[in-house]
This record gives C-alpha cells, sequence and structure tokens, in this order.
C-alpha cells in the first residue's frame, strides 16, 4: 500500500492529538506523587490552576465539573468550547487528509525533438531492416500506366513474332510524388500506400524487368496478439486496434528528452481494418466422437440438422442479380442473399425442392430434420477442436459425379454464384473504385456439446454441433485521431490513450479527398488500382495536380472513409501455396496485402499449410474457447473474422511514416534517364531532417486537495468568524475586556481565595502575593488549615 503525501500529513497529525490529549493525562500523575497536602497558598494557586485547566474535572466529575446550581450561560460555554475543540481536534486529522499529489498534463504544449525508439518485443526482433527497394508494379502484358512497355517483334510472311518484351517495373515518380503530397497535405503523420512495405522479404528477380529485381514478399509468424488480452498494441510499425479491429501504420517515434512523469500528444494515422456482417444458415453440423478414444480426430454420425434455414426458408427470393459495389452497400443484406441461395441450393441437392429459387413450388423438410453428409466432401475439415472458415459456400456437400444425394445435379458452380453475388467483384472486374473488395465466406463456428458435458472435455461418445454462418466482408482505410503517452524508453513505455474516429464539420475540419485509379483495358485480376489521400476536400487543386488526376485517370470522392478496391473468388491467384502470393514482379503492399490477408482469414483449418500461424483453435486451447464464446452469434463471429485479419496483418506488414521518418524507398520512382537509380541509403535515416520537433503537453506534478475533508475545518472556520464577531461588538459595547477578565480570573484563583480567606489580606496583586509567600496551608477533605489551626475549627470558635 503506497501512502499519500495527505495521508502521511493526516498520520503525523492524529499522532500529534494523541499526544496533546495523553501527555496532560498523565504529567498531573506524575507531578501529585511528589506533593504533600501542605503547600504555600502561591503554590496551591498554580497547582489549582493547572490541575483545573486539565481533561481530569470532567473526567472524574468533581466540583469545578458540576451542573447543577451552576448558570446556564456558564454550563453551556464551557460545552460549547469543549465541541469545539473536539472538532478542532478531528479537523487538524482529517484536513491534511485532502492533500495530494497528481501527475496532470499541463494546459500548454512545448516543442520536443521526435526521435525513431526501438521495439525490443517479438515483433521487433523479427522484422528485417527497412528494404530501399522500389516499388514495383505488373499489370500482365500491357504497360501499367506511366510505365513503359517495349517488345521487339519480327514479321515473317502473315505472323509477327515478339521474341523479346521489356518494361519499366518502377513506380512513376509523379503517382508517388501526388499520393505522398496529398497524404502530407491531409496530416503530416497521415500515411500513404507508399508508406506501407512488408514485414519481410526478400530479394527476387523477374523477368523482362529493366530493373531486373524487386523486394518479393514473404511470411514469418511473430506473435499471435489476440491471445495477449492487449485492447491496443503497439508494435515496430504498427498501431494494432484488437477492440476495434484494424491496424494503423505509424513508424513508431517519441520525445527525445527524458521527461520526469512523460507527455501526452495526438496524430491523426491512417488506419486499415475490415468490416464484417454475418448471418446464421439456421444450419448445424452434428456429430459423436467415437467410443474408441485411440481415434483421436475422427468423428461419426455426422449430419447436417435442420434448425429452421431449410424448413423455414423465405419463398420469396431476394434479388439475384450480382450488383456493382461502389463505395454505398449494405454487407447484412449481402451476407443475407449468400445464406439464402446457399440453403436453397442445399434443399435442391437433397431432393427437398425444386431448381427454380423464382417460384418455389415445395420445401420437403421438417424442423430437426437431419441429412447424411457425405465422407467425400471435398476440403471438409471438420472438428471438436478448432473453427474453420472457407470461401467455397456449400463445401460440406458433395459434388463428384456418382453423387446419389444430388438427383438435380447441383453443382459447386451454383454455389459460387451465391459467392459472387455477394461479393460484386471478380476477377473479370474492373480495376476502379466501383470495384470494392467484397468476400463472403463459409463459417464453421466452435463446436458445443449438446449432451450436458463441459465443452472443454473430449469425451469418448460425446455429441456435439457446430452452427454455420455466412459472412461478407469488407476492408476499408479511413483516419483517426490517436492520442499518445510515453514516460519512459523505447517502445514499451509509448502507450496508446485513446483512438476515434476523426471529426468531420464544418467546425472543425473537411473530410479527405480519396483517389483511385480506374486503369482502362485492363481487369483486376492483372491489375491493382492504387488508391489514396490527395489532401483536405476543401483544398485547391493546381493546374498541375489536376493534370496528374487526368494523367493517372483517378477518382476522386470526399468520403469519411474508403472501401478498398480488390476482389476474392474461385479463380483467386492467390490460392496457391506461396505464403504471400502477389502478382509477379509487383512490390506494392498498399494495393495488394489487405487482400491477401483477407484470404488467409477466410481460409482457416485444422492444420496451415504454410507459415501462417493456426488460428483455427486446433493448437490452442484458450484460443478455442474465445472462438467458442465469439461463434455462438452472428455478431460474435463477425468479431471473429476481423480479430484473425487484424492479426494477421500485424504479422504482415509495417508503416514507415513518423514524425521525422520516411523509408528511401517511398521517394524513388522512375529516375530520369531510365537508369536503375537505387541508393542504398540507411533505412532508419530520416528524409525530413532529425531536428523535427512535435507540440506536446507534457506530465507535470501538481498538489491537490479533496473538498469533503475540509468540512470540519470549514465548521471552525464558521465558528471562529462567529466568536470574534460576538467578541468585537461585545468590546464595542464594553461588556467584557482585560479589566473583567482579570477581575474573574483573581476572583476564581484558590490562592486568591485562601488569602483574603485566612489572612484577611486587602493589598495590590504583588502586596498580597508578598504577604502571604511564606505562609503555608494544608488541605485534606476534611479540613483547611493554616500551621495546624484548621479554618473549618476557626470558623466554629
Amino acid at each position: 500500500m503506497t501512502l499519500t503525501i495527505g495521508e502521511v500529513s493526516g498520520l503525523i497529525a492524529a499522532g500529534v492529538f494523541v499526544l496533546q490529549v495523553l501527555l496532560p493525562l498523565v504529567i498531573p500523575f506524575l507531578l501529585i506523587a511528589f506533593l504533600t497536602d501542605v503547600n504555600s497558598v502561591l503554590t496551591w494557586a498554580s497547582l489549582g490552576r493547572y490541575l483545573q485547566s486539565s481533561l481530569w474535572p470532567g473526567i472524574l466529575g468533581n466540583s469545578t465539573a458540576a451542573s447543577d446550581g451552576v448558570q446556564g450561560r456558564v454550563f453551556y460555554t464551557q460545552w460549547v468550547q469543549t465541541a469545539v475543540l473536539a472538532v478542532l481536534s478531528i479537523a487538524s486529522i482529517c484536513t491534511p487528509l485532502g492533500l495530494h499529489d497528481t501527475v496532470e498534463l499541463s494546459t500548454s504544449q512545448t516543442a520536443q525533438p521526435f526521435g525513431y525508439i526501438v521495439d525490443s518485443s517479438p515483433f521487433g526482433a523479427g522484422t528485417p531492416m527497412r528494404s530501399t527497394a522500389p516499388f514495383t508494379r505488373s499489370c500482365g502484358d500491357q504497360a501499367c500506366p506511366g510505365q513503359s512497355f517495349t517488345q521487339t517483334c519480327h514479321q515473317e510472311g502473315l505472323l509477327q513474332y515478339c521474341n523479346y518484351t521489356s518494361y519499366e517495373s518502377r513506380m512513376p515518380g509523379d503517382l508517388l510524388k501526388l499520393f505522398n503530397d496529398g497524404a502530407s497535405a491531409f496530416s503530416p503523420t497521415v500515411s500513404s500506400i507508399f508508406d506501407m512495405q512488408y514485414r519481410n522479404y526478400i530479394n527476387g528477380t523477374v523477368r523482362n524487368s529493366k530493373l531486373g529485381w524487386y523486394a518479393m514478399p514473404t511470411y514469418r509468424h511473430i506473435s499471435m496478439l489476440l491471445l495477449e488480452g492487449q485492447d491496443i498494441r503497439v508494435v515496430e510499425g504498427l498501431i494494432v486496434d484488437e477492440k476495434q479491429r484494424g491496424i494503423g501504420f505509424r513508424n513508431h517515434t517519441a520525445p527525445v528528452a527524458a521527461l520526469p512523469y512523460g507527455s501526452s500528444w495526438s496524430e491523426d494515422v491512417l488506419f486499415i481494418e475490415p468490416e464484417t456482417q454475418c448471418v446464421p444458415l439456421n444450419l448445424t453440423i452434428d456429430f459423436e466422437r467415437p467410443n474408441n478414444y485411440e481415434v483421436l480426430y475422427n468423428t461419426i454420425n455426422t449430419v447436417l440438422t435442420d434448425r429452421g434455414g431449410l424448413s423455414n426458408l423465405s419463398r420469396t427470393a431476394p434479388n439475384l442479380t450480382v450488383a456493382e459495389n461502389g463505395q454505398d452497400f449494405d454487407l447484412r443484406e449481402r451476407a443475407y442473399k449468400a445464406a439464402w441461395l446457399n440453403n436453397f441450393l442445399t434443399m435442391a441437392y437433397y431432393n427437398a425442392t425444386d431448381r427454380d429459387p423464382s417460384n418455389i413450388q415445395r420445401i420437403d423438410v421438417r424442423p430437426g430434420q437431419t441429412f447424411d453428409l457425405p465422407k467425400t466432401a471435398t476440403n471438409l475439415s471438420i472438428g471438436y477442436w478448432n473453427i474453420c472458415t472457407s470461401i467455397d459456400l456449400g463445401e460440406y456437400l458433395d459434388f463428384t459425379a456418382n453423387a446419389s444425394a444430388n438427383p438435380q445435379a447441383v453443382s459447386m458452380e451454383d454455389f459460387l454464384y451465391a459467392a459472387t453475388l455477394c461479393g460484386g467483384s471478380t476477377a473479370s472486374s474492373a480495376p476502379n473504385i466501383n470495384s470494392t473488395l467484397i468476400a463472403c465466406s463459409l463459417v464453421y463456428g466452435a463446436a458445443s456439446r449438446t449432451d450436458g458435458g463441459s465443452d472443454l472435455v473430449v469425451d469418448p461418445g460425446s455429441k456435439w454441433s457446430m452452427p454455420l454462418y455466412t459472412c461478407a466482408t469488407a476492408v476499408k482505410a479511413a483516419v483517426k485521431t490517436v492520442t499518445f503517452r510515453y514516460n519512459g524508453t523505447g517502445l514499451h513505455a509509448l502507450t496508446v490513450q485513446s483512438i476515434h474516429d476523426k471529426q468531420y464539420g464544418a467546425a472543425t475540419a473537411p473530410p479527405p479527398l480519396w483517389g483511385v485509379e480506374s486503369i482502362h483495358d485492363q481487369t483486376m485480376s492483372t491489375a491493382r488500382p492504387t488508391w489514396g489521400i490527395l489532401g483536405p476536400s476543401n483544398a485547391t487543386t493546381d493546374a498541375a495536380t489536376t493534370a496528374l488526376l487526368s494523367t493517372f485517370n483517378l477518382t476522386t470522392v470526399a468520403r469519411d472513409q474508403l472501401y478498398l478496391p480488390g476482389y476474392i473468388d474461385a479463380t483467386s491467384p492467390l490460392r496457391g501455396r506461396d505464403p504471400v502470393p502477389v502478382l509477379e514482379g509487383q512490390n506494392l503492399p498498399g494495393v495488394d496485402f489487405y487482400t491477401q490477408i483477407l484470404l488467409r482469414a477466410l481460409s482457416v483449418h485444422q492444420q496451415p499449410s504454410t507459415p501462417y500461424g493456426d488460428y483455427s483453435g486446433f493448437t490452442s486451447m484458450a484460443l478455442y474457447t474465445r472462438w467458442q464464446e465469439l461463434s455462438a452469434s452472428a455478431s460474435g463471429t463477425a468479431s471473429m473474422i476481423d480479430l484473425i485479419w487484424t492479426d494477421l496483418a500485424a504479422n504482415t506488414v509495417v508503416g514507415t511514416r513518423g514524425w521525422g521518418l520516411r523509408a528511401a524507398a517511398s521517394h524513388e520512382g522512375i529516375p530520369e534517364g531510365g537508369g536503375s537509380g537505387i541508393t542504398r541509403r540507411s533505412p532508419t535515416k530520416s528524409t525530413e531532417g532529425d531536428d523535427t520537433k512535435v507540440p506536446v503537453a507534457v506530465y507535470e506534478r501538481k498538489i491537490r486537495y479533496r473538498v469533503p475533508f475540509a468540512i470540519p475545518a470549514f465548521v471552525i472556520a464558521v465558528v471562529t468568524l462567529g466568536v470574534l464577531v460576538a467578541l468585537l461588538v461585545l468590546l464595542g459595547l464594553r461588556r467584557t475586556g482585560i479589566a473583567r477578565l482579570k477581575l474573574f480570573l483573581e476572583g476564581t484563583s484558590v490562592g486568591r481565595v485562601l488569602a483574603l480567606l485566612l489572612f484577611e489580606i486587602d493589598t495590590t496583586d504583588a502586596g498580597w502575593m508578598k504577604a502571604v509567600r511564606e505562609k503555608r496551608v494544608q488541605i485534606t477533605r476534611e479540613s483547611v488549615a493554616v500551621e495546624e489551626e484548621s479554618l473549618l475549627h476557626q470558623a466554629a470558635k
């Protein structure tokens, strides 16, 4: 337990109070041990003043503490004074308790130099130095915008042979400048796609490229953050937000000076985050564990059970036309369309309805009905210790040619259309702002026991049920305001205090102006459009920028956020075994990584065959327990997908922009003259100067007070004020004064009374004290006597 200054002061005051009470009680006992009942008159006077002013008269109830026969004004004045002194004693203890010291932000900001801070966590250890390799791009057998494409051809008869092709793979410098300057114009800490790099890479070669090599992305799993129990983490190059899901791009810098209590500041940071909506299929896969426990992972009696998804399917089909995505869409509606068509096709597979979805005449399914699941269903991993995600709807069915349970010949292509209906964008879509990435998936939730046993205990013969969902996921970019606090050294001392959406409006700031390439004569399978912030939406565009917007055919839109272009379908080239598959020769993570990661998040199976971590829960009981909780509902299942995406993204990419820091590669485009243009600069070298100063609020130590502890002191203050006012009034009326007080003091002095009664002295103060100085008086319980003669006895004579 740590004591505050106020508590220590209160304890000291309490100790002083105890001593103030204890010593006046104890010392009289010590004094009377050395006294007799015969003393001089002046000694009796002094002793009386001393003893009567102690607490003992009130404690013992002697004559001076009597109340009967005492005038009320005297009696009540004594007790009021006692009560006030008691409150004063309490105030002396309580008042200091209100004191406490706090560490607070200063009301003003000071400019502090910022410098790079090292990440000593596994993410710092597992992240190589940043590559200076330029950003490169591939557009199939055509030139990408702003790049050159050369073929050497010759004619032989009617045929033309092209035996040599070369192309410029490096991004054009004007396009880099357009997006880099646009992000900086909006906020100096907001990243562009050219401030994003793959966390791990190797130097790869590429055919026919004039450059001849590129930074080829690869993947090595570093850590699974979602099991570490922190909502927000800062790691090398990123802010990982597992509370709202998403990653923010920031090359971490902080004040260089060692401030005693740290500092705080806010920055605008570009975040990329997934957004998922799920719909329950109201179908479950039910199974049992075999009684032979040696068969560890097998299941028996596996059936598909209707929980209303088939028997209660709406006979009115949703709009089954594939719509263009654009920037305004309803993900839950997309997921519902996929769920409806998935369930309809499942019924048609089992011949429980006819094939025409626009004219449903029969539904031959009753609630709770079960359907056998074929053991030969491809790519199906059913397990009681893991979840599964897949972009293949209906994969729990057997689509082989000899499938006897499929008399209406429902095919996998039918289910692929359901995924396309949900996703919208495909490999053949045009690369532009309307080809928004929407990925649709089938999710097998974590199984739970239906026989009353614990979900964490896999008993032989136990019965289990696994929920099914369809989900629609998009990925969006947005600027958020992040508040940091830094107190110490190293990245572990940097914490995120809050993350909230940047506020836009007439009184604050205009929203960003986003730009997305529109690439003619290409498809999404051959070219990925670049995107980014071009500046504030109310900024005036100069002639040079307007010309570049036209050159690169950028579509602009002013919005709080931008849904990113991309596609995932059955033809996706990302479905290979390569850990991070990209188009050959392309090093442009800002347009690739979010799609790659989403595909991985929607391809979770029991045993991953790549270096990606196991997100199924198969090898982690803690993770599986969390999946059991989340996959019990549609909203929880959506959060599960977003969490997996966020964790994978944290392991895949880094940001290179921070205060005073920019990676060299973010500035390098095609050099003039077409040379190699590669300069091996230090990846930690700042290209914006090392003297960058940032306004920060410094934490300071301040003394504060809690007012309730001062209530006794306020009472004393009011009483004191009242007493002083009464004294001034009575002094003005001449009702009180020093002379009158002296009269009463002499009248109540036991020595003065004895002198007047025993010796009949009537002199001045100094005179009577001199006269009785040698007079000795004996006071006992029975009498008062002078030199052996009892005063009581004299009175009798």
